[in-house]
């Protein structure tokens, strides 16, 4: 599994939707075999961040899908742009040495 941030680029002036509305905006765009399985959003200043986590067999696969559902939002509406990506278990490592310090 991997955590692909994603944030949503705002035209200037342009209302930033409600966290569920960007989670919605998102589903939206996911089709059955994307991998996607779960969709976290929150607040970024006067934007909204998300992370898309993704099942797939490697990095570099789980990006090209998250690309793959960024452009078919934008179809349809919002742009959005990668901003990192990490695998699970390395977050979960991560985060696991902060605690312990």
């Amino acid at each position: 599994m991997y955590l692909v941030n994603v944030r949503l680029d705002l035209a200037d002036g342009a209302p930033s939707p409600s966290l569920p509305e960007t989670r919605a905006l998102l589903w939206a765009a996911v089709r059955p075999g994307d991998g996607v399985e779960h969709i976290y959003a929150q607040p970024c200043g006067r934007s909204v961040e998300a992370v898309l986590f993704v099942e797939r067999p490697t990095l570099a696969e789980a990006e090209r899908c998250c690309d793959t559902v960024l452009d078919r939002c934008a179809a349809g509406g919002p742009r959005f742009s990668r901003h990192s990506s990490v695998p699970l278990p390395l977050l979960v490592e991560l985060l696991g040495e902060q605690s312990e310090r």
